[in-house]
């Protein structure tokens, strides 16, 4: 592939990166704009089941107060019966019919609308489950996102300071070859103005044992230590007969 090839194609994919963290980013919003939607929906089901169970416990309240009303009917009837008053027992049984169709009535409907108000119970605790799942995972998304963010920003950091003591090394290793190539410079500088004056040929000399004089406290003593006569030259006699 061409350079410009290679080019082209590095930069397309930067686009397609950008183009995916965009949408990516677009995503979050409208996850959590569903997420409130389905808040909202979830609330609205709830009042809507409050109202289902509030209807369905007034019809069962019902139920038992028409049951109620028809066993003391009945016992009444029974009663007028016994007492010989059938005009009595007539007109409580066709209330007990009333009540009966009342009854089953309610039954009805209670039967049709207790199915509906489990089922609707069952469907709002499924979606809070779920979107309780849902923030939870998008809360994730989110800390791990700032994690990340964290971690990048330290490690560029990091790189940052491994770089400035790198160089700070490397400053640091050539002052200390340029100071070395100074000091050898300057000894070989001393080296030869000794041997143009001859300063090198006395210390060769020196160190030879050979000229000069030592005056060293030692050398010194062991003069003083010798006997006197040994010291002082010793004069010969002038010869007899001899005219001066």
């Amino acid at each position: 592939m061409s350079t410009w090839g290679k080019i082209f194609t590095a930069i397309r994919g930067g686009i397609n990166e950008a183009a995916e963290a965009a949408a990516d980013n677009q995503s979050m919003r409208i996850l959590d704009q569903e997420i409130r939607d389905a808040e909202q929906s979830l609330r609205r089901a709830r009042s809507d089941l409050a109202g289902i169970m509030a209807s369905n416990k007034s019809v069962m309240r019902r139920l038992d107060e028409n049951r109620a009303k028809e066993t003391k009917d009945t016992d009444s009837a029974r009663a007028a019966i016994s007492a010989g008053r059938t005009d009595l027992a007539q007109g409580l049984a066709q209330r007990i019919a009333t009540t009966r169709t009342e009854v089953q009535r309610d039954q009805e409907e209670l039967d049709r609308l207790l199915p509906r108000q489990q089922q609707m119970l069952r469907t709002i605790q499924d979606t809070e489950a779920r979107i309780a799942q849902m923030k939870r995972e998008v809360e994730n998304v989110k800390a791990n996102e700032s994690l990340l963010r964290a971690q990048s920003a330290i490690a560029h950091n990091q790189s940052g300071i491994n770089t400035r003591l790198g160089s700070a090394v490397e400053s640091l290793e050539r002052i200390k070859k340029r100071q070395e190539i100074t000091a050898g410079r300057l000894e070989a500088g001393a080296e030869l103005a000794a041997l143009e004056n001859g300063g090198d040929l006395d210390r060769q000399l020196r160190e030879a044992g050979i000229g000069g004089s030592s005056h060293s406290a030692d050398d010194i003593l062991a003069q003083l230590m010798l006997p006197r006569q040994s010291a002082e030259p010793v004069l010969l006699p002038a010869p007899t007969g001899t005219k001066v």
